[in-house]
């Protein structure tokens, strides 16, 4: 009788089979943990979650990537697992069901398959296909590795069957010195498991730590070092950063809870339509304008460096904001104005729109007029530093007085077009005009609240306008009057603008209503409307208790 004979006629037991099938799920997940964390491949469950966002319908994906935010990974990550460990179960199953050669080509061809399906699904997404060699590389070092193990366990069960046959067959049948029972077989093969998978892992994790600080080596550091290691490379001229905008006026005093003047960097909101950030290191990366234009040109970094640049405060704000959300924030701007850029290009005849694409496939477009307008920059420095990571380093565009979803990040490609062109947010039914809507808060009181010792409750909040500025807050109590605040000195058109009122009240309920005015003179709406398509509308109501 042959081997493969004999292993075809072996049953291997339930117990082995199932360690046999997680023990795959473990080492699979770790040779692509270490894979991913070291940026030789893709993440399959990463891949999959960002192509249902790009293929979901439009509130699908925005109620997506609302809800969960950058809290997706995690959760992905968890259900990657999960899956490595279901389809190791599966290989359990059939290693089970069909010992031998017959489950080691099952487990082949089920491999060879998620590769399949792993390398259309990175293909797919932008600048997919660079890693496809890697990732056959990883399928085949999963693949070697459960195959081993199928070849280990079935060897087992050859074994035992052996000796259970032995026993059967004599009455005087000893254990060899060397021979390992079923118990003490399963510890090894979980110990060597769980040894192997916690290395994976373990290097999985070193190799993103080690990413987020070696891919972008220029991300969120201080300007002035990011220029003098510029200059010291021969690649600047002396050029002094731009003077600080500003300052603010200091005696404001704000209301305790009421937001600070600025966003800090680690609280500054994040929306995007990706689990992962680009990784873009600085040398490489290069601004593409062409298009309707007179000359194609490609900026890099050091020569962003070294064009004029300008600092300016501004309010960023998501077309999904909704009343007491996070979705707003304030920041210092430092970059260089995007009509600088166009105009060494020479704009060509018969532009209508100027479309800006992302390194993640993102794009979307702004009118000429919108580019040419001064305070429109190409920003790579936020509050003194370089743009982080997660803010689109190593450029994004800032274009006051418009959504994020036109200001976007990780650019890479500038194109004049002579057409409306419509972006990844247009094409699943969101404005293409993203104009900010006005909008006022409360952001004190909440709930319950207590007078100070002169029977005052301090109302406070913030108001914005885009870059029409605000020019007027005003608070009602139970739908009486409307009675105006007190504003913030220092009121530059595109920031936000925070707003106090000493309110006297007796002891009670009361429900507090704010509404503000732009520099324009227009009065915040008071119909509701929902964030889709045109962002919301509508005043800010609380209701508290006061005593």
């Amino acid at each position: 009788m042959t081997a493969d004979m004999t292993s075809s006629r072996v049953r291997v037991p339930t117990r082995s089979a199932l360690l046999l099938g997680l023990a795959s799920g473990f080492v699979a997940q770790a040779i692509w943990s270490a894979g991913y964390g070291f940026d030789l491949a893709p993440f399959p469950p990463f891949d999959a979650a960002d192509l249902f966002i790009r293929f979901a319908p439009g509130n699908v994906a925005t109620w997506g990537i609302e809800t969960f935010g950058h809290t997706a990974q995690q959760i992905i990550l968890a259900g990657g697992i999960a899956l490595w460990l279901a389809l190791g179960s599966a290989i359990g199953a059939v290693t089970r069901a069909a010992p031998g050669k017959r489950s080691r080509a099952l487990t082949l061809i089920a491999y060879i398959s998620l590769a399949l399906v792993c390398a259309l699904a990175n293909a797919s997404l932008p600048h997919g296909g660079r890693r496809v060699v890697a990732l056959a590389i990883l399928v085949a070092g999963s693949s070697v590795a459960t195959l081993l193990l199928h070849s280990w366990v079935i060897r087992r069960a050859e074994i035992a069957s052996q000796e259970a046959e032995a026993r059967a067959t004599s009455s005087n049948w000893l254990a060899a010195a060397g021979d390992i029972d079923r118990r003490s077989f399963l510890q090894h093969v979980a110990g060597t498991t769980l040894l192997i998978a916690s290395s994976g892992l373990a290097l999985g994790w070193l190799g993103r730590r080690a990413g987020a600080g070696a891919v972008v080596t220029a991300a969120d550091t201080d300007l002035a070092d990011a220029r003098a290691a510029a200059e010291l490379a021969g690649e600047l001229p002396p050029l002094p950063l731009p003077a600080p905008a500003g300052p603010f006026p200091d005696q404001f005093d704000a209301p305790p809870d009421v937001r600070p003047r600025f966003t800090p960097t680690a609280d500054f909101y994040v929306v995007d339509i990706s689990t992962r950030d680009p990784a873009i290191p600085e040398r490489g990366w290069a601004l593409r304008v062409h298009g309707r234009v007179e000359r194609e040109l490609a900026v890099d970094w050091p020569t962003l460096l070294s064009m004029p640049a300008v600092e300016q405060f501004g309010t960023l704000m998501c077309i999904s904001y909704t009343h007491g959300s996070d979705l707003i924030s304030t920041t210092r701007w430092t970059g260089v104005p995007l009509r600088d850029v166009l105009q060494q290009s020479g704009i060509g005849s018969g532009v209508v729109d100027v479309v800006l694409r992302g390194a993640h496939g993102y794009s979307d477009s702004i009118p000429l007029a919108t580019a040419l307008d001064p305070a429109t920059l190409l920003a790579y420095g936020m509050n003194g530093r370089t743009l982080p990571r997660q803010h689109g380093f190593p450029c994004r565009v800032i274009i006051p007085g418009l959504y994020g979803e036109k200001n976007v990040k990780w650019l890479d490609e500038i194109e004049l077009v002579d057409f409306d062109y419509l972006g990844y947010w247009q094409e699943r039914g969101w404005t293409d005009i993203a104009i900010v809507n006005t909008l006022s808060t409360i952001d004190t009181p909440r709930l319950d609240v207590f007078r100070d010792a002169g029977g005052v409750v301090p109302v406070g909040g913030i108001a914005f306008a885009g870059d029409r500025g605000i020019a007027r807050v005003e608070l009602s109590v139970d739908g009486g009057d409307w009675m105006e605040t007190l504003l913030e000195p220092y009121n530059p058109a595109a920031v936000w603008q925070r707003w106090r009122y000493d309110w006297m009240p007796a002891p009670g309920q009361y429900r507090l209503t704010v509404r503000a005015t732009d520099g324009v003179g227009h009065v915040q709406p008071d119909t509701d409307r929902p964030p889709h398509p045109d962002g919301q509308t509508g005043l800010y109501r609380t209701s508290i208790t006061v005593f």
